[in-house]
């Protein structure tokens, strides 16, 4: 097969598996407010903040889709269902599987890359509450620059060991669909 002809299946692969996995999710979020994985992501966040020593809870705000995590009076952080870091696992997930390689390989890289990119994304929300806290102006670049970089970068590496991992196996000639 050509490599033309290969790249574009890789392609196509990619965009079913990602509009799959958005088809799926926006069914689970037609049928929860808040849906389960930020609410998820705020109670991981909020245990993170009580293992650290801070006294603080989570509650759903007056719009039912955001949860909010305060001490006292003071709040930390606003979550909404674009901090969860699904659409970021959805890109990893759908580019891992558009390339051929065993099955088995792409379900245990997939896991380990999902459980590093939620974890990873915790400590992303837990430290940009304490920036809103403690540096309040640094608060907008840590949102918008550095955590979206750091995170999609981190991603980006990734895939690098993805397809080390695959084109050697490929070399070796032992790529299985």
């Amino acid at each position: 097969m050509g490599h033309t002809r290969q790249l574009l299946l890789i392609v196509v692969r990619f965009f079913l598996f990602y509009f799959l996995f958005l088809f799926i999710y926006n069914q689970i979020l037609s049928r929860h407010t808040p849906d389960p994985f930020t609410l998820t992501t705020a109670k991981q966040v909020n245990a993170v903040y009580r293992f650290t020593g801070y006294r603080t809870e989570y509650q759903t705000l007056e719009n039912p889709a955001e949860i909010g995590i305060r001490e006292g009076n003071r709040w930390f952080v606003k979550i909404i269902e674009g901090c969860n870091g699904m659409s970021v696992i959805f890109v990893f997930l759908a580019f891992v599987w558009a390339f051929p390689a065993p099955r088995r390989q792409k379900l245990i890289f997939s896991l380990a890359g999902v459980l590093l990119i939620w974890v990873v994304n915790i400590l992303r929300i837990y430290i940009l509450g304490l920036v809103y806290r403690y540096r309040p102006e640094w608060f907008d670049f840590g949102h918008k620059v550095l955590f979206p970089a750091s995170i999609y970068g981190m991603v980006v590496l990734l895939w690098v060991v993805w397809l080390r991992r695959i084109t050697r196996r490929a070399g070796a000639g032992s790529v299985n669909k």
